[in-house]
């Protein structure tokens, strides 16, 4: 019966995909798809808050594919309440270009989002790889939507490569099975015995979650699928997607053993430098919004690499902290393309954001807000989260990485600026159609306005259930 309970939010979800598929079946044009979504959602969120207690001690349910625990906790209700913003801004896209199969495309959305529960919440070596799988399958699809060319290459991208990176994931996997005989991802990283076949597994582990995250050197994908993705899935792949990858892989910092973290932070530090570098220069010379973002949210998993690294002199809450706000603030800016996307002219370069902020209030505020916190401007949620991070890196013993970190924040500053000028100081005569906020909209925009304002100025309510010191 306790198991049946902890896999309640799977079964949740899974009962919202199958319902999606079989009334897709039997009703030509089935209504109500985006209510029933939307309430598998956040009853699968509610129900991972009710069973999986915040501080109890790590068990696994059915053991050993599922845990419980603080980490657990925590990030299943996040994944949920992402893949529920994701799905505000989802659903009146899929009304707005009149689809036909919005049974199996609401489906989808629903298996990526069971598949970032499965991985975030994975206990073993399985259940890590499935919830991958089911993660990124649905996105291959769902990247492609508007089937123009842009949205094919974008496509025709992530699959390549993610079929690449899960190739290697595997293959890892395969090896730190062989090196330690369990599949249990804290066993397996603890064993004594076949550590240099572990370690050479978790290598390759790294790189496949590398991919995920978009670190340099593999986050070549990220800008060309962004800008080619309708821009609620790219809010879908910035937020609930690396949120739920960043939660695997601090399971397996957590779990890792002495003896694998001498060869393993030199490899993180060289990831983290190089994203830092490389991500905010690239960002620099982009006149795409959608580019920018996409190498500005590969800059920011640069920041985090820093804090995983110094996860056992700081603990996860820094982490935990500045993951949750990165997803809330990409939300924000993809959702309020979205919004200015909704009239007659597409919107992502520097010239059509000429004037839109006062054409298109609504839209324009959700964007400047998330750009804002992007940036590491007070009050918000970003300027916080930069601040536990850089503080925890200096502290825990990598001053010239925190440096590297502090110049890239305020490198970064120059590229997010630039949107905003062209949204309110520039001018431009405008003859789009006045803007129409749906309810799911003006919902979407007071619940991400208020967290990026109120984790920027309250932080505390993630840090005291996830301290900052383990």
């Amino acid at each position: 019966m306790y198991d049946i309970q902890l896999f309640s939010p799977h079964l949740l979800l899974t009962l919202g995909i199958l319902v999606c598929f079989v009334s897709g079946t039997i009703f030509k044009r089935p209504a109500g798809l985006y209510a029933v979504s939307l309430i598998s959602l956040l009853s699968a969120g509610i129900m991972g808050l009710i069973f999986y207690p915040a501080h109890g001690p790590e068990m696994a349910a059915l053991k050993p594919f599922l845990a419980t625990g603080a980490l657990t906790s925590y990030f299943l209700p996040l994944v949920c309440g992402l893949g529920v913003g994701a799905l505000l801004f989802f659903g009146p896209e899929l009304k707005q270009e009149d689809r036909n199969h919005d049974d199996e495309l609401y489906a989808l959305f629903l298996t990526a989002v069971l598949g970032g529960l499965l991985l975030a919440g994975g206990q073993s070596w399985l259940a890590f790889f499935l919830g991958l799988e089911l993660l990124s399958l649905p996105l291959y699809i769902l990247i492609g939507l508007r089937k123009d060319s842009g949205g094919n290459e974008a496509s025709v991208k992530y699959f390549v490569m993610g079929a690449t990176a899960s190739g290697v994931l595997l293959f890892g996997i395969g090896l730190i099975y062989a090196g330690s005989g369990t599949l249990d991802i804290v066993s397996s990283l603890r064993a004594p015995q076949g550590s240099g076949t572990v370690l050479l597994g978790l290598g390759m582990v790294l790189t496949g979650v590398a991919f995920k995250l978009s670190l340099v050197p593999f986050h070549l994908w990220a800008p060309d699928v962004y800008r080619g993705a309708p821009e609620s899935v790219s809010a879908l792949l910035t937020s609930m997607v690396k949120a739920a990858v960043v939660g695997g892989l601090l399971r397996i910092a957590l779990a890792l053993g002495p003896e694998f973290w001498p060869a393993t932070a030199p490899v993180l530090w060289g990831l983290a430098a190089l994203t830092m570098v490389a991500a905010n220069l690239a960002a620099l010379a982009q006149t795409s919004i959608k580019r920018m973002l996409g190498f500005s949210s590969a800059a920011h998993m640069g920041y985090l690499i820093m804090g995983v690294l110094c996860i056992n002199e700081a603990g996860p809450g820094p982490v935990i902290f500045y993951a949750t706000a990165l997803a809330v603030m990409d939300l924000a800016a993809f959702g309020g393309l979205s919004l200015l996307n909704a009239g007659a002219e597409p919107v992502d370069s520097l010239e059509s954001l000429r004037g839109l902020g006062k054409a298109r209030p609504w839209g324009g505020i959700l964007l400047a807000v998330g750009l804002t916190g992007l940036a590491g401007l007070p009050p918000t949620a970003g300027f916080t989260g930069k601040l536990l991070l850089f503080r925890s890196t200096i502290m825990g013993g990598y001053p010239w990485l925190g440096v590297i970190g502090i110049l890239g924040a305020a490198l970064s500053v120059f590229y997010y600026l630039r949107p905003l000028a062209a949204l309110y100081f520039e001018e431009r005569e405008i003859t789009a159609a006045r803007e129409r906020l749906t309810v799911s909209g003006g919902v979407a925009i007071f619940l991400l306005l208020l967290l990026i304002i109120g984790l920027g100025l309250m932080p505390s309510p993630i840090l005291q259930f996830m301290p900052i010191h383990p």
